[in-house]
């Protein structure tokens, strides 16, 4: 039988892209979403060819994503690898197929959407400091390290040999999990900040209004319109319809509030437990995740850019470092931001003047 958790959840982690897309696209917005993990994969064969399999033989429904897939779909993961993973695939097409019992055009053509998932990227090195460890995986290893990547989803233990973090796909489990509690919370935390937000905008627009459109009142109707509130409230059978009109308003609300009080304890409950979660999850992966010394204004570029999928301007790169708790009061930041990204080669200029990182061929 399945576990809550495993059960369809209410939010779908999918909802956190769209909200790491808000947050990115507004950075005066972020304290309302506090701190999102966010992680950096390189993909190696190995974690591929497993994704592969999966979807040719192990799932029932055709619609249904592996864990690193809703990973990559929520905007926790981005997954990326180095150019040399298509030809590695594509030799193994036809083994995998015969594998999973599908024609290898078959096998192609879920390949195809699985690249679809996939970043891919040119390593400016050679890799040849991995190579005498195993040549193969030079590709992968050069591409954690120029990316600064934080894990390597791998099975071959080479990695570890070279000094490279790894992840296995019980990490995926517990990021997916991360991502699906995390979903509900901002969610939440969101919503209920634009509701106040946008709730007192509107409470004291309306009361401006009003008294906007009273002072534009002629005097003496200001006059007819004061003494028949007064007349209202001395008036016995005026008083005694408002207070009739105001005691079923009152009565109504109480017939509502056990069903008010259920539905909140039921929210309460529901939001403690994604809290809980998210919480075990963020302080497991945490745990993973290897220890990072101070970040420079250039270590927060390259993770913006690794996380975006969209080119970006260099101001707007300049605001999400600042955003992001890089302290920095130069008037000239965008400037600065600029000549970092022209220095380093992993990064290029579209035609557009919008920056990225550099993609594979």
């Amino acid at each position: 039988m399945a576990s809550e958790r495993e059960q369809t959840p209410i939010i779908r982690s999918d909802s956190l892209r769209d909200l790491l897309n808000l947050r990115d696209a507004f950075p005066s917005f972020r304290p309302l979403f506090g701190d999102i993990i966010q992680i950096v994969y390189v993909l190696d064969a190995s974690a591929v060819q497993r994704e592969l399999r999966w979807r040719l033989r192990g799932r029932a429904n055709a619609t249904a994503r592996s864990d690193l897939h809703e990973l990559i779909d929520s905007g926790v993961i981005s997954g990326f690898a180095p150019a040399f993973l298509r030809e590695e695939i594509e030799k193994y097409l036809p083994s995998i197929a015969s594998q999973t019992n599908v024609s290898v055009e078959a096998a192609r053509t879920e390949w195809q959407r699985v690249q679809d998932l996939i970043r891919f990227y040119n390593p400016v090195g050679n890799g040849a400091e991995f190579d005498s460890v195993d040549p193969k995986d030079s590709p992968y290893a050069v591409t954690a390290k120029e990316l600064d990547a934080d894990f390597v989803r791998t099975a071959d233990t080479h990695f570890d040999q070279m000094g490279l973090t790894v992840a296995g796909p019980e990490l995926d489990r517990i990021l997916r999990d991360y991502a699906r509690s995390t979903s509900v919370l901002v969610t939440v935390k969101v919503g209920s900040g634009f509701a106040v937000t946008f709730s007192l905008m509107a409470f004291l627009e309306t009361i401006q209004g009003i008294v906007e459109m009273i002072e534009r009142l002629p005097p003496i109707v200001k006059v007819a319109l004061g003494g028949a509130v007064v007349i209202a409230l001395l008036h016995p059978k005026s008083r005694q319809k408002l207070m009739q009109w105001s005691g079923r308003i009152w009565d109504r609300v109480l017939e509502a509030k056990p069903t008010l009080v259920s539905y909140s304890r039921k929210a309460v409950n529901y939001l403690a437990e994604e809290a809980a979660a998210s919480e075990k999850a963020r302080e497991t992966i945490q745990s993973r995740l290897r220890l990072r010394g101070k970040q420079t204004a250039l270590s927060h570029i390259r993770r913006i850019c690794l996380t975006s999928k969209r080119p970006l301007t260099a101001d707007q790169i300049a605001q999400r470092v600042l955003a992001n708790g890089h302290p920095s009061r130069s008037k000239t930041f965008t400037a600065y931001v600029r000549r970092l990204l022209r220095e380093d080669c992993r990064f290029v200029r579209n035609a557009d003047d919008m920056w990225m990182l550099r993609a594979a061929a």
